[in-house]
C-alpha cells in the first residue's frame, strides 16, 4: 500500500515538471453567468389601468398580475451563458418583505437558447402574500384577463440559475411590483 501511494506522488511530481496539470472540464457544464431577466408574463393580466391607492403606482391595461385567490402560472424569460441545472424564483413582498423561494428540480444542465423561459405556478394565498413548490418548465401560458380584482400588494420576483458544477449566477430582481389581487374571472 505504501508503494502504491509513494508512486502516486511520484508520479505527480513527474507530470507537474512537465508543464502543469491538465485539468479536464466536462463540456456539458459550462458555469452559468451573466442572467438577465428580459420579462416575466403571469396567467392573468388587469382589464383596465389601475392605481395602486398604497404607492400611486400606474399598472397599465394588460398588465400581470397574480391572483391570490387562484393558482398562477408565472413564466420568465431570461438571458444567460452557460448552463442552468437548477433555476430558483424569490417572490419578496413589497409591503411585508416577506419572501417565499422555489428552485427546481435537476434540469440537465439546459444551454441557453436567449431567450429561455422559465415557468411556475404560485399556488392560491401563496405570494407573499406565498408560493407553492411546483415545477418550473418551458410550455407557453394561456394569457387570461380578470373581470375583477382587488389589490392586495405587490410582490418582486428575483431569479437565480445554478450550473451541475455548482456555480451559481447573480440574482436579477423585477423593476416593478407585480400586484396580488384577488381576481374574479
Amino acid at each position: 500500500m505504501k508503494k502504491l501511494l509513494i508512486a502516486a506522488v511520484g508520479l505527480t511530481g513527474v507530470l507537474a515538471s512537465c508543464g502543469g496539470v491538465e485539468v479536464i472540464v466536462d463540456p456539458a457544464i459550462m458555469p452559468v453567468s451573466n442572467l438577465q431577466l428580459k420579462s416575466y408574463q403571469s396567467q392573468y393580466t388587469l382589464p383596465a389601468a389601475y392605481t395602486d391607492t398604497k404607492t400611486g403606482t400606474v399598472y397599465a391595461k394588460g398588465s400581470s398580475i397574480i391572483c391570490d385567490n387562484l393558482n398562477t402560472r408565472l413564466s420568465v424569460d431570461v438571458d444567460y451563458n452557460g448552463t442552468i441545472n437548477e433555476f430558483g424564483a424569490r417572490l419578496e413582498g413589497r409591503d411585508t418583505g416577506t419572501t417565499r423561494f422555489v428552485y427546481s428540480q435537476a434540469l440537465g444542465n439546459v444551454y441557453s437558447s436567449n431567450p429561455s423561459t422559465f415557468e411556475f405556478v404560485i399556488a392560491p394565498r401563496t405570494a407573499p402574500l406565498s408560493i407553492g413548490t411546483g415545477k418550473l418548465g418551458a410550455q407557453a401560458i394561456v394569457v387570461t384577463p380578470v373581470n375583477t380584482f382587488t389589490v392586495k400588494g405587490a410582490t418582486f420576483v428575483t431569479v437565480q440559475a445554478k450550473s451541475g458544477d455548482g456555480t451559481v449566477s447573480n440574482t436579477v430582481s423585477s423593476v416593478q411590483a407585480i400586484p396580488v389581487a384577488d381576481c374574479g374571472v
